[in-house]
């Protein structure tokens, strides 16, 4: 999810736009500067389903061979009060837990899953989902913790750095209720991390979306043309490890990005696809096989905040007809983000993106900027869903739409009170 940005800073943005600089011009349209209302693009009942039990999920995966959706959900308003990515740091004083939810696409079901040796403060964020390779019907489930740091929330004393900030590992059996805990992920180099690419069940890629927690230089980074966030290659070289600390290896991965925030996987692909939130850019990144470093290899502008990136795989793709493409979900006005973020009824308005390689032109891995098409496949005032911090789409059989190519699309939002599916043309 982006980072907050003041009106002052929107106001220094603006006087700078004043001089025609491109980059500045694109960043004011990117948080919405100007933008009109936002209607919602939900016009038939039929084709939406808001789904139940789905509060504050901030991230969304599809894992296709079971034909389920994962997704980590704050439950409660907990979010309001302590979110360190936001700024908010009034800790929970119950042990506040969030969940693990698995959504049936034919139900439109949400499942809690129960956790099995796990009982700690769970504030949840990004997440990833991998195939165990070594037992069938089983995933390994990846996710972000933003727990209170014990003294701060014990002395309340404001020099201390207040989140403990972590990652999570589960095991799940597909078909059972229950998340097994196998791990918990600590590391100096793991300090505001948001999102995660599972390359094993050993091994991922962290992003940090800051490098500052709080204050001034936070703020600072928020609108300065800097690049200080980074994203790390993780190692688990004991599974079992009972101190978080222990039997990891950590390097750094890529850096040069503002606000790399959300991470994606493309099908049948080794591309990390990297996303900087806060100036609506996609970066397609590719690891070295010598020792999995990230190069950039292109980026894609968009015209809002973008979060965490999906990949839609059509299946009844052909050479001449292949919907396939980026699914992105992000702010239509992210400059009313840092006065909404401790207001519970406030509404964020959405946009949902399906960037699409031309027809024209070949998919390669040195691509350049052009080559896709931008379209906006939905939209709504932030009243359905809100604050969208991540969609996908599930493809329906043209056989059944009289022959078009359509979608389920099911968006999630940080601060939004449920998940939404709705059906999309593709």
């Amino acid at each position: 999810m982006p980072g907050t940005i003041t009106v002052a800073s929107i106001a220094a943005l603006a006087a700078l736009s004043t001089y025609i600089i491109p980059p500045i011009r694109h960043e004011l349209k990117v948080i919405g500067v100007g933008r009109p209302a936002i209607t919602s693009t939900i016009a038939n009942a039929a084709d939406y389903v808001k789904i139940e039990d789905t509060t504050h999920c901030e991230d969304l995966h599809y894992y296709a061979p079971a034909n389920l959706l994962f997704t980590a959900c704050e439950d409660r308003h907990t979010r309001f009060s302590w979110f360190p990515p936001l700024g908010s740091f009034e800790p929970p004083t119950d042990g506040t837990q969030g969940s693990i939810h698995v959504v049936d696409p034919k139900t439109m079901k949400s499942i809690r899953l129960s956790f099995i040796d796990f009982d700690k403060t769970f504030v949840t964020h990004g997440i990833d989902v991998i195939a165990d390779p070594s037992a069938k019907n089983t995933v390994y489930i990846f996710a972000v913790n933003h727990q209170p740091n014990p003294e701060f929330v014990a002395s309340r004393r404001e020099h201390i750095q207040k989140s403990n900030s972590r990652i999570e590992l589960f095991r799940h059996v597909i078909g059972t209720s229950t998340a097994k805990h196998i791990r918990t992920i600590s590391h100096p180099r793991i300090e505001t991390p948001n999102d995660i690419h599972a390359i094993s069940p050993t091994e991922f890629y962290v992003t940090n979306d800051h490098f500052y927690r709080e204050g001034l230089m936070r703020e600072l980074e928020g609108v300065a043309p800097v690049k200080w966030s980074n994203t790390q290659l993780v190692s688990i070289t004991d599974l079992y490890a009972t101190s978080p600390s222990e039997g990891l290896g950590v390097q750094t991965a890529l850096t040069g990005i503002k606000n790399n925030n959300g991470l994606g996987h493309v099908h049948e692909s080794e591309e990390v696809t990297v996303v900087s939130a806060e100036r609506g850019i996609l970066y397609r990144a590719f690891p070295h096989a010598e020792n999995k470093t990230l190069e950039v290899r292109e980026s894609i502008h968009l015209d809002s905040t973008l979060d965490n990136p999906t990949w839609y795989h059509d299946p009844w793709a052909t050479d001449s007809d292949d919907k396939s493409g980026y699914i992105l979900a992000g702010l239509a006005r992210g400059l009313d983000l840092a006065s909404n973020i401790k207001t519970p009824n406030a509404k964020d308005p959405v946009y949902v993106w399906l960037v699409q390689p031309d027809p024209s032109h070949t998919l390669s891995k040195g691509q350049q900027e052009g080559n896709w098409q931008k379209k906006l496949v939905f939209q709504d005032d932030g009243g359905k869903v809100r604050t969208a911090s991540a969609a996908v789409v599930i493809g329906i059989d043209p056989g059944l739409e009289g022959g078009k190519k359509r979608g389920w699309l099911f968006v999630t939002g940080f601060m939004s009170e449920n998940m939404v599916a709705t059906k999309i043309d593709l």
